[in-house]
């Protein structure tokens, strides 16, 4: 009995060495390699590192207008005199429901307001290699989530204003393990049909559309996330395996 009291520390010297060898061994802090594209964190418009930007959605199909099948996203970065030396997102066009409202309150009068939620399919982003989720390198791929919920205010059953909540999410081309979260408030400033003439330094619409709408986006916020997947468990399943 003494001498198997003796046995206990070793043999436990032995399972904790064992693990934490293994842990260094297969511990990876990125899942395509230490140091690898893209860089993880957060970055945000203004002040954090992210340009704000500025969107057009093309009208592409008949009946040329809001939330109509087929309208296409196309975004860009702004730096104040530039579009697109930041960051570009584009090709999202909405799907087959187009836009469905999910809420509304509007008097007898027509004043009120009336909320949307629109999901897009397709789509591409790319990332400039300047920033700090890169080396250098430039950075791309796909888009895989888009979704606006957008609310109309009405005066008088006219829409007036268009502001919306924007999420969209991307897997990149140089690590599928890696995806991005974009989060942006717009603010549309100008459609076809407005009295106005069409604002200068705006993306240009999509599909060959000859109208559709430019919005401001503000108060963004990007963050790249990529996820290891971890080896210890089964590892510590066969060190059990061992002393059995």
């Amino acid at each position: 009995m003494v001498k198997l009291l003796r046995m206990f520390p070793v043999m436990i010297l032995v399972v904790v060495t064992a693990v934490s060898l293994t842990g260094a061994a297969f511990a990876q802090t990125h899942p395509c390699g230490d140091g690898a594209l893209p860089y993880e964190g957060s970055w945000t418009a203004p002040d954090g590192g992210l340009l704000e930007g500025r969107i057009s959605e093309a009208w592409c199909y008949s009946p040329f207008s809001f939330g109509v099948t087929g309208n296409t996203l196309n975004a860009m970065s702004w730096d104040e005199t530039t579009l697109g030396t930041q960051w570009k997102v584009w090709g999202m066009s909405i799907d087959g429901a187009g836009a469905v409202e999910v809420g509304s309150d509007v008097n007898g009068a027509g004043f009120g307001w009336i909320d949307y939620n629109t999901n897009y399919e397709g789509g591409y982003f790319w990332l400039e290699g300047g920033t700090s989720w890169s080396d250098g390198t430039d950075l791309e791929g796909d888009v895989t989530l888009c979704n606006v919920s957008a609310r109309v205010t009405l005066v008088n059953w006219n829409p007036v204003a268009l502001s919306s909540n924007i999420t969209i999410v991307g897997i990149f081309d140089i690590c599928p393990e890696c995806s991005i979260e974009i989060g942006a408030n717009s603010m549309r400033l100008w459609k076809t049909g407005d009295a106005g003439a069409m604002p200068a330094d705006y993306p240009p619409f999509l599909c060959g559309a000859n109208g559709g709408e430019l919005h401001y986006s503000c108060c963004l916020t990007a963050t790249i996330i990529c996820t290891v997947t971890g080896t210890e468990e089964s590892t510590w399943g066969a060190i059990k395996e061992m002393y059995r």
